[in-house]
């Protein structure tokens, strides 16, 4: 049992108001507001068509104000996040049949690409908020919520399954509400892990901000940069501006220095008191500001009502009635089988409803089919949606997509399906960036899909690139294992040792790897070396450290009665690691190994595609196609990456790590 004696400040007399403590957190306070205030302010002006383009400035005198705006979009998002577990996890965790819609569909939302939820949401946030900047804003604070809220609702769904019986049992005997047992009992027993988690989720949300903050607005020929750090690196590695990427760097560490010690570095020492052990560790987390809010009187007064109003609002009371009789088994039993199947039936037709849907959508009305036949690839012959190119095709006669997409079947209608090419055309078909067919005659004879819609042979393209993208992102996070998991065993047991590194492991997995693709890039073009081989590496900078963070979290959370019990047992070796360590940390790296997993396929989306200045590098992968058709808009092609690329990852999900969560749940408990 913990005994906890009153502080300095505590003792004070309650007649004073404040105290000396509130010299400084009161101004802190107002500080923090005033900064929002802020960033809101910025983030709400008017945006119409009639506005310029968004840019931004490599002066490095801007970067305070741009890291303040990136800052705000990332508190917004982990917000969400936090809003977003806690409702998602709990219903998948505690209603048996949702499980089975809920967490494949999370495993398939985590796959999904950055790019892919820009393109779906630019669009609706643009006319939810019309006239205003705050529809951008809000796409870009969405993107960042994707990147961010997969670990932490894994995190906090595994905690609720694996709950000691012991403390269930406590709480049944308590007859706690079911309210006031998830407060009470569930939250604070998942609190560790997911204080973890969610450092991580901010610290990796920092590798998806530049594509978060560069966004494409249909209409426009030019991308949107928002104001913040993530454009900022995105225009100086299109300059190739290196100065600028090093001014970049140090705001970064700055800002993370100043998080660590201003939010996670209290929470993490916050969250000592909700470990579950018998005997308490020798050395505990310790944070200066903790310390200033607990001996802080003006915090004490907030806490207190805040406290005081949930419960009134939320009176505690016994979960069951006196005097009322449970229905009997075998009807209970009967009502249950027959819920089941009509659940079932449900989701079979849902989903066979949503695969229709989803695939005229990709297939035009037709389904891919005409006379018979099956159509052939009607591709986008402006690779990267040059807007020069398509206004040279547009002034030739040929019909452009408001995307700049050129087809070939515009190609064909302007040319008499190749048989009256004139030289003006010939030239704009033969310019660096257009991808011609070299017979355009035998091309524009075949039976094409309208124009942006996708071919049956394109099913079998984007399945042979998620197999080359697999291959990548299995090689790279058995590596990041081997390599991480004993360093953040290590780190764990040493608490002095893990608040000295926490700051510079967030620093690491907050570090954007755009940042350090332009040295991948030159090492590669210089030397002559295989992209396909040595861009993989990019894929796994930021889902790395997801691995990192769990094996922190799992080795901080094992209760300190066991390591004492494996020292007097005289465990060493390897039969520390198989008794102790392994179970111990199992369930925290089965959610860091699935959020790693699926960060990467995630990061392929950049990883296949990296650029410095002129130079661009394309491997091939699913990520590069998916690159390659984000014109701007959702499109079907779009739909088939994401979609191949979700199911590849749900696949992995279902043969790999949902047999090791079973294994963690049933094997590995804390009980």
């Amino acid at each position: 049992m913990k005994l906890t004696f009153p502080s300095r400040g505590a003792m004070e007399p309650r007649s004073r108001l404040f105290s000396r403590w509130d010299l400084f957190v009161i101004p802190l306070m107002l500080a923090i507001l005033l900064l929002l205030t802020l960033a809101f302010r910025g983030a709400s002006v008017p945006f119409d068509e009639s506005t310029p383009d968004l840019t931004v400035n490599l002066d490095p005198a801007n970067l305070p104000y741009y890291a303040l705006r990136t800052v705000f979009r990332m508190f917004v998002a982990v917000l969400l996040s936090l809003a977003f577990t806690f409702t998602y996890a709990t219903v998948a965790a505690k209603v048996p049949r949702t499980e089975k819609v809920l967490i494949p569909v999370l495993d398939f939302l985590q796959s999904l690409p950055i790019l892919g939820f820009l393109t779906v949401t630019t669009a609706i946030f643009l006319g939810l908020f019309r006239g205003n900047l705050l529809g951008l804003e809000a796409a870009s604070i969405f993107a960042i919520f994707t990147s961010q809220v997969w670990n932490m609702a894994f995190s906090f769904y595994h905690s609720l399954i694996t709950t000691p019986r012991e403390l269930q049992e406590a709480a049944t005997v308590m007859r706690l509400s079911p309210w006031r047992k998830f407060w009470k009992l569930e939250v604070p027993f998942a609190m560790p892990g997911l204080i973890w988690n969610t450092m991580m989720s901010v610290s990796g949300g920092w590798f998806f901000v530049v594509a978060s903050e560069v966004i494409s607005v249909i209409g426009r020929d030019s991308d949107q940069y928002l104001p913040g750090v993530g454009s900022y690196v995105a225009l100086a590695i299109e300059q190739a501006n290196l100065p600028a990427m090093i001014y970049a760097a140090i705001t970064l560490l700055v800002v993370i220095l100043i998080y660590d010690q201003l939010i996670f570095r209290p929470i993490v020492a916050w969250s000592e008191k909700f470990k579950f052990e018998q005997s308490e560790s020798q050395v505990l987390a310790q944070s200066w500001l903790l310390t200033a809010f607990q001996r802080s009187r003006f915090m004490r007064r907030i806490s207190e009502m805040a406290s005081n109003l949930t419960e009134r609002i939320f009176p505690p009371k016994a979960s069951d009635a006196p005097g009322r009789m449970p229905a009997p088994l075998d009807t209970r039993r009967q009502g249950a089988r027959l819920i089941d199947r009509i659940w079932n039936i449900a989701i079979v037709i849902g989903s066979l409803g949503l695969v229709y849907v989803l695939i005229s959508f990709m297939f035009g009305p037709n389904l891919g089919f005409a006379d018979g036949r099956v159509l052939a690839p009607n591709p986008n012959l402006n690779t990267f949606v040059n807007p020069d190119i398509a206004s040279r095709f547009k002034n030739l006669g040929v019909e452009t997509g408001v995307d700049q997409t050129v087809y070939l079947s515009s190609i064909c209608a302007a040319t008499n399906n190749g048989r009256a090419v004139s030289a003006e055309m010939r030239t704009a078909l033969s310019a660096e960036g257009v991808d011609a067919p070299d017979d355009l005659v035998a091309a524009c004879a075949a039976p094409l899909t309208t124009a942006g819609h996708v071919a049956w042979s394109e099913v079998g393209e984007t399945f042979l690139l998620g197999l080359f993208t697999m291959a990548r992102v299995v090689i790279m996070i058995a590596l990041s294992v081997l390599i991480w998991t004993p360093i953040g065993v290590w780190i764990g047991l040493r608490p002095r040792w893990a608040q000295i590194v926490q700051p510079f492991a967030q620093f690491a997995a907050a570090f954007p790897a755009n940042l350090l693709f332009p040295i991948f890039v030159v090492l590669i073009a210089s030397f002559g070396l295989n992209p396909n081989i040595w861009l993989a590496p990019l894929m796994v900078l930021g889902a790395q450290w997801y691995i990192l963070f769990n094996v922190i979290a799992g080795t901080v959370s094992i209760p300190n009665d066991l390591k004492e019990a494996a020292q007097v047992m005289g465990l060493r070796g390897w039969a520390w690691w198989r008794t102790l360590i392994i179970p111990g940390i199992f369930p925290a790296f089965v959610t860091g190994g699935i959020t790693a997993s699926g960060g990467s396929w995630n990061a392929s989306i950049v990883a296949e595609i990296a650029s410095w200045g002129a130079v661009t590098l394309v491997a091939t992968g699913l990520g590069a196609y998916i690159s390659r058709w984000s014109t701007g808009e959702f499109n079907p092609h779009v739909a088939l990456g994401m979609l191949a690329m979700g199911l590849f990852v749900l696949a992995f999900n279902r043969l790999l790590w949902r047999p090791l969560y079973a294994l963690a749940e049933q094997r590995f408990r804390l009980d």
